[in-house]
């Protein structure tokens, strides 16, 4: 029946020609964008009109011209991984086929101790005997004087968490959106070396390019051997995703693949237009990308498969120009998200926005805030400065510079009428001039400028530790 009114339908469009009432196209302009955000809720002292790129982008002399090559990104993220050197940055390649037992029982130990004071799973308290589960879910007394290496890749974004377990450990009962466990997340088709299994083989601990700790085996596909993991990683003709998420289409031939999302930042091969074939999934390949992307078999091991991604979502064909435009442009895709501790709640907190951000120019920025302070490059020093040197600090800073105080990072935007904006994705704040008073919890990526205050009531211009101008020699 399905079959035969399709076929009536499609007799009728080729016989019916449709006429439309006469439309005209109107551009939306910035004026009339922020029209639209006006009932939105924001920051003190923000309007509408900043709540757009291209508020920012239009104040920015020069702003699309290219900062930095790929050539220079590259000898860049070198420079970076000398720099900061391992247990911030990691050479996946440096692994080989054993681990010595002793350092990864270190590893493995430096992340599960206990934390102090009332923790709550379900609004129920912790005891001693829980902590003691978990420990004994790490597995390390099978660790060996010397242990098999395993490499893989993630097929979706994980989580990496400091304990093999995904219950929520949070420091109040009834607070769901704060875990004690959580690490980072980890995006899709990022390559990871397996060092250790859990003792129920739930969860490997892994080792990728920017952090450590246990993701669960489900999320894992394994490689036959180094060589050909290696070859995997190697990305010729690419996509990046540039929208703040992209989503696969729903296909009832791939599992895995149907509406996998794919966060800002991630990489996925293209298919060489020569290999394309006649078709994907039952479909005709017009007017999509085919990209390959890995799955996880039956037995653990890496399978590619091709998937159709339509052209019109927001992707790149290789990395992003680095310009100050584009990264503005970049950060605003994701104001008014959820924060999410650790990349938890499918999210992003402070530092995982930077990463994600700057991925898309090919950056590989570290993953934690204090270590994003430290990457080489031109660095203002806040340290004993008054407020007023401070804002002679940010009159010369560059627009898309992160900002860095205690715990925290910002991406600087500029000034306007005295005031110093940053788009950030925080915990909460207080407003301006409140004092010494308990922060509010805001949760989201948000524009604000530099006068709201931490809970020791200082302002965050006069918290400030540092600025890193990313493009610009030490």
């Amino acid at each position: 029946m399905k079959k035969l009114c399709a076929l009536t339908m499609s007799a009728m469009m080729a016989c019916t020609v449709i006429a439309y009432p006469a439309t005209t196209a109107f551009a939306v302009t910035p004026k009339d964008a922020a029209q639209n955000l006006l009932q939105v809720p924001t920051a003190q002292n923000v309007t509408a009109e900043m709540q757009q790129a291209s508020y920012w982008i239009n104040r920015i002399p020069n702003a699309n011209a290219v900062v930095l090559s790929q050539d220079q990104i590259r000898t860049f993220n070198s420079t970076a991984r000398e720099t900061l050197g391992t247990g911030v940055l990691y050479d996946l390649s440096s692994y080989g086929d054993t681990f010595a037992g002793s350092e990864l029982k270190k590893l493995i130990e430096s992340q599960a101790s206990v934390p102090s004071g009332d923790w709550f799973v379900d609004g129920r308290k912790l005891e001693p005997s829980d902590w003691q589960g978990l420990k004994e879910q790490t597995n390390t007394e099978s660790i060996a004087t010397a242990n098999p290496v395993r490499f893989g890749v993630t097929v979706l974004r994980s989580s990496i968490r400091s304990f093999p377990s995904k219950s929520v450990v949070t420091d109040e009962a009834t607070d769901l959106a704060y875990d004690i466990l959580q690490e980072t997340a980890v995006l899709c088709n990022e390559p990871v070396v397996v060092l250790h299994e859990s003792t129920n083989r739930l969860w490997y601990y892994v080792v990728s390019a920017y952090y450590r700790g246990w993701i669960p085996v489900s999320d894992i596909a394994l490689f036959e051997n180094k060589m050909q993991w290696e070859q995997a990683r190697v990305h010729k003709d690419f996509l990046v995703v540039t929208g703040n998420r992209v989503r696969l289409e729903q296909t009832p031939y791939s599992q895995a693949l149907s509406e996998l999302e794919l966060s800002m930042g991630t990489i996925i091969d293209l298919v060489n237009k020569e290999e394309i074939p006649a078709k994907v999934a039952e479909r005709k390949p017009m007017n999509n990308y085919v990209v390959k992307l890995p799955v996880r078999q039956a037995d653990g091991m890496v399978k590619y498969e091709y998937a159709l991604l339509p052209v019109n979502r927001d992707v790149s064909v290789g990395y992003l120009p680095y310009t100050r435009a584009n990264v503005i442009v970049q950060s605003f895709k994701m104001l008014g998200d959820t924060y999410g501790w650790g990349g938890m709640l499918n999210a992003r907190d402070c530092s995982s926005l930077t990463y994600e951000v700057y991925r898309c120019f090919g950056f590989q920025l570290p993953r934690n805030s204090g270590d994003q302070a430290k990457i080489p490059c031109l660095t203002y020093d806040f340290a004993g400065k008054s407020t007023a040197q401070r804002k002679q600090i940010l009159d010369q800073l560059k627009p898309g510079s992160i900002l860095q105080q205690p715990g925290h990072i910002t991406l600087y935007l500029g000034k306007v009428d005295g005031r110093y904006y940053v788009i950030n994705s925080t915990g909460g704040f207080a407003p301006e001039g409140t004092g010494a008073t308990p922060t509010t919890r805001i949760r989201s990526v948000v524009l604000n400028d530099l006068t709201v205050r931490r809970a020791n009531g200082t302002s965050w211009l006069d918290s400030l530790t540092k600025a890193k101008e990313i493009g610009t020699p030490a």
